[in-house]
């Protein structure tokens, strides 16, 4: 690379660079900000609540089995391009190579592990305002048959891509924490954003493994809305190099 400065005619003085010079060393952009909801089968509903509506503003929410095999999914959505405005990092130059995405228990380490699978979403949703402690709903999000007020799901719990999925075990061996590589599905969305020159990410879904059979139950985890500033994070964040 030819790094010799642009000069004026007359004066000599160096104007400018030629070329931008590269990125020295690798980059590691952390998003910590989205939209997120948990959303149940009915047969997994609880009755005192009603809270199989909508529940897109709890601090912490369900995934796993009750009622039924993948009665208790998650869905969220990081805001990657304004994570990467913040980091003053370009978008559309950066070529990720890992992902990974972590999510925090809220069991207090009552738990085993639950085999859990994501998906990329095809279709966004809206998060809403429902609580499942609050009998009154909110109905202005997604539920197991709506993906917003009025706009029904065209598969019921969520319309995703079979592939590419992330598989991992949520919570195991009591675990606090878990990190998941999600480097395919941000790859899809960074390759068709390289295509296109525009940001569509609808988001993921989580549900326990279709896959693995004889696990039952269900983890609690916390939302992005239960993000609080300090060192301390213990909402979803995404790790992307």
């Amino acid at each position: 690379m030819n790094s010799d400065a642009l000069t004026c005619p007359k004066c000599l003085r160096k104007l400018q660079w030629p070329v931008v010079p590269e990125r020295s060393r690798s980059a590691r952009v952390i998003v910590r900000t989205g939209n997120d909801a948990f959303i149940r089968h009915p047969h997994a509903r609880i009755r005192l609540y009603r809270d199989d509506r909508n529940s897109g503003g709890d601090l912490v929410g369900h995934i796993g089995s009750w009622g039924g095999p993948t009665t208790l999914r998650y869905l969220l959505r990081f805001d990657i391009p304004q994570a990467f405005a913040n980091a003053h990092v370009s978008l559309k130059a950066f070529k990720p190579t890992r992902a990974l995405l972590k999510l925090r228990i809220a069991d207090g380490g009552r738990h085993n592990g639950l085999p859990i699978r994501i998906y990329p979403l095809t279709r966004p949703f809206q998060a809403g305002s429902g609580k499942v402690t609050i009998r009154e709903k909110e109905s202005d999000g997604c539920d197991w048959y709506h993906s917003m007020p009025l706009v029904v799901w065209q598969r019921e719990g969520g319309d995703y891509a079979e592939k590419p999925s992330a598989v991992a075990i949520l919570g195991e061996e009591g675990e606090r924490e878990t990190i998941i590589d999600v480097t395919a599905l941000i790859a899809d969305r960074f390759k068709d954003f390289a295509n296109t020159g525009i940001w569509e990410d609808p988001g993921m879904i989580i549900m326990r493994d279709p896959g693995r059979y004889g696990y039952y139950g269900y983890l609690t985890i916390h939302s992005f809305e239960a993000h609080r500033p300090g060192p301390t994070v213990i909402s979803p964040e995404l790790f992307i190099h």
